[in-house]
């Protein structure tokens, strides 16, 4: 596949651009490599009980503006 932008490809190149991504997916999914759950939490989160409304804390630490 070309390094073309999407604006400089032809409407063939985006189709097969498709139809490559949709043969990855598909691949990815028969391999096991892809569970299909569409989770939002990350295991990490899981296992903090972020799924279950337990306490959790975040990743990243919010900060206050000094405003």
């Amino acid at each position: 596949m070309s390094e073309n932008s999407v604006g400089e490809m032809t409407s063939r190149q985006m189709l097969n651009a498709v139809d490559q991504a949709l043969a990855e997916v598909s691949r990815r999914l028969a391999a096991g490599e892809l569970d299909g759950s569409g989770r939002y939490y990350t295991d990490a989160e899981l296992a903090a009980g972020a799924a279950t409304g337990g306490e959790r804390t975040p990743a990243k630490p919010v900060k206050a503006n000094a405003a």
